[in-house]
């Protein structure tokens, strides 16, 4: 197995680990943790935890499209399209989840925890995006005029 599946095998593990914790939390305490809140701290508990499946719904988005390229069911500028790009920057690497000391303590590992994962992420599909212009630049020197 090459390092490259191996490296998106163990990230996609984490962040599905992520996710079932996040899941547990949510059916669990997330709920019985808000009534004894303020119902503005509890609100922003709901929001915050609404950004946190939301990073952890971009981040393995982005996984399977970047696994289906090394699986040669896709290729990098497909990939790297905008649409197929990691979304909801503006949203997912807010913080203040994290250092709001009225949020339980658990929700703030969780949004710790995925906003790491998600700046990861963040930065190897900057390095895609910049792999697929060389690509695409290469391209245009190999093949001047294609497309004319």
């Amino acid at each position: 197995m090459s390092a490259t599946v191996e490296f998106f095998d163990r990230t996609m593990m984490e962040a599905m680990a992520l996710l079932a914790e996040t899941r547990r939390y949510l059916i669990d305490r997330s709920e019985s943790e808000r009534k004894g809140m303020p119902i503005e701290t509890g609100l922003a508990a709901s929001m915050e935890s609404m950004r946190l499946v939301a990073r952890l719904t971009q981040v393995l988005a982005w996984l399977l499209t970047h696994r289906a390229v090394h699986a040669g069911e896709m290729n990098l500028i497909e990939a790297t399209r905008p649409d197929r790009r990691l979304g909801g920057r503006e949203l997912c690497l807010n913080t203040q989840g994290e250092d709001d000391p009225d949020m339980p303590e658990e929700l703030r590992n969780l949004l710790a925890r995925s906003l790491s994962l998600y700046r990861r992420i963040a930065r190897l599909d900057e390095q895609a995006a910049q792999r697929a212009v060389e690509q695409l630049r290469k391209n245009e020197l190999t093949y001047p005029g294609k497309g004319a």
